[in-house]
């Protein structure tokens, strides 16, 4: 163990609660503070400020796994808050992560017990025949047979007064419920973050059908004038063809659309974790322009290093593996315990010669025990073999840090090119629009052909689809920079984010 690990151990408690706060009410002013995501993604689910044993079993209390699956109602339109708080109920992965905090809450419990005695009633009944030797003059045969029928019922108490393992075991079992609950919290954010990224990704195919739907009018217009200026000789047949050909391309475009809003709703239903189904309606695409961003990306790393609840796992892990340590070093001294016991035992024996008492009377006992193994082969291989899971996990928290920077780098780069591309998108939409209205206009006084009326046309469809692409493109971005820092349902108090 190296001389920094060496040292972050010796810290005490209280001094890592107090910079794990500090860390976290700093994060408050560093995360996402210009990104715009909805209000439902501020909301916390319990698990966002895990620092205890005791916030780490109110986590998994307020995030109960064992209620029924829902079903979404076909009639309802669904907002993607809705939708993310059906996911954390019924996502499988969210259940299983649950299971596994649980199930380390409860081995914490065991371990806490070890410092409590043990108390065991014990009721038992026997009968038995022994021969016993004894001499001939007073036994004929050299022998007699003797049956002893016994019943006892008693108490024991076993108590270990001094057990320097257990402490450590102790703080380890209690650093992996932490880290349960932390991953918990982690989850959670994968689901919500999953569940939004299919959200916008549904809500992107419906704007595409919309605009197909709008394509196809632009189309059918543009047809309509193309036979009108036929019929009055100022247009070609060619020209109406080419019409009527951009109209059917539309209609190709449009039952496309249609479909793929049926295939994005089935994904979005299996990544919510209900029975698949299209049968779902949405909400339709915000069309609010994306604000001002200007924070960098430094401020998002630092942001994600203290608080994404993953990356605290990690530490408590290393604690976790450090008391596994202290625990394998305990072994080289010495237990203390003491155990008692006291009943009402009855015998009543007999035998094939002379008589024998019958008894019932109380009985009792009591031990103080000392136990040192002084020499144990095994003892330095598993001294060793905690020191290199100690270091294997703190170079997992390290990858699991630079993995972590490299996320919010490229998040935070798809993020601005996404807010530049959907501004361009907008200025394209609009000159698009223009063109297109010009054109027509033109055409119908008989000075454009209708080559430059169907090319603005073409255009305009192009814009109006990539502006729908960007929007979405955008809201997913910004999805994972808040997933990558670690921000998405960590809270409103922390967050600072803005619906």
């Amino acid at each position: 163990m190296n001389v920094g690990t060496k040292s972050f151990f010796r810290m005490s408690k209280t001094s890592i609660l107090s910079v794990t706060l500090l860390f976290s009410v700093q994060g408050c002013a560093l995360v996402a503070q210009q990104l715009s995501l909805p209000e439902n993604l501020r909301k916390g689910s319990g698990c966002a400020m895990v620092i205890s044993t005791r916030d780490a079993e109110r986590c998994i209390s307020a995030n109960n796994h064992s209620s029924p699956i829902p079903k979404l109602d076909s009639s309802h339109v669904y907002t993607l808050a809705e939708l993310i708080d059906i996911a954390e109920t019924a996502n499988p992965e969210g259940r299983i992560a649950w299971a596994e905090a649980k199930a380390a809450l409860e081995r914490a419990g065991i371990a806490r017990s070890s410092y409590l005695p043990l108390l065991t009633f014990v009721a038992e009944g026997s009968d038995e025949r022994a021969i016993v030797p004894f001499p001939e003059p007073i036994a004929p045969r050299g022998y007699v047979t003797v049956e002893a029928p016994t019943a006892a019922a008693q108490l024991q108490l076993q108590y270990s007064l001094l057990n320097f393992r257990r402490g450590p075991e102790l703080d380890s079992s209690r650093a992996l419920e932490v880290a349960s609950a932390l991953r918990l919290a982690r989850v959670h954010q994968t689901i919500a973050h999953d569940t939004a990224v299919q959200f916008y990704q549904a809500q992107e195919a419906v704007a595409q059908l919309v605009a197909a739907q709008t394509i196809l009018k632009t189309a059918e217009t543009v047809e309509n004038s193309a036979k009108e200026q036929y019929a009055n000789g100022r247009a070609t047949l060619p020209d109406v063809q080419n019409a009527e050909a951009g109209a059917a391309e539309a209609r190709y475009d449009l039952a496309s659309a249609e479909g793929e809003v049926k295939k994005r709703n089935l994904t979005l239903t299996e990544t919510i974790g209900v029975e698949p189904t299209t049968e779902v309606t949405i909400v339709p695409q915000d069309a609010n322009a994306p604000e001002t961003f200007e924070d960098s990306v430094e401020e998002f790393i630092e942001s994600a290093k203290r608080i994404r609840p993953d990356l605290i796992a990690y530490s408590r892990e290393v604690k976790h593996n450090h008391d596994l340590y202290r625990a394998a070093r305990a072994s080289y001294l010495p237990t203390v315990g003491v155990s008692a016991s006291g009943g009402q035992t009855s015998v009543g024996p007999s035998a094939d010669f002379g008589v024998l008492g019958h008894a019932s009377v109380s009985t009792w006992s009591a031990k103080a025990e000392l136990k040192w193994n002084i020499f144990d082969g095994a003892r330095s291989h598993q001294v060793a073999e905690a020191v290199a899971e100690e270091k294997a996990s703190v170079e997992r928290q390290r990858a699991a840090e630079d993995a972590a920077t490299r996320q919010v780098w490229g998040a935070y780069v798809d993020y601005r090119t996404a807010i530049e591309q959907e501004r361009a998108s907008q200025t394209f939409l609009e000159s698009a629009q223009t063109s297109y209205d010009s054109s027509l206009d033109a055409f119908g006084y008989g000075v454009r052909n209708l080559v430059d009326v169907v090319q603005a046309e073409k255009q305009l469809a192009q814009a109006r689809f990539t502006v729908v692409r960007a929007r979405a493109r955008r809201q997913q971005s910004e999805i994972e920079l808040s997933y990558s820092t670690g921000d998405l349902l960590s809270g409103g108090s922390r967050s600072g984010l803005r619906p």
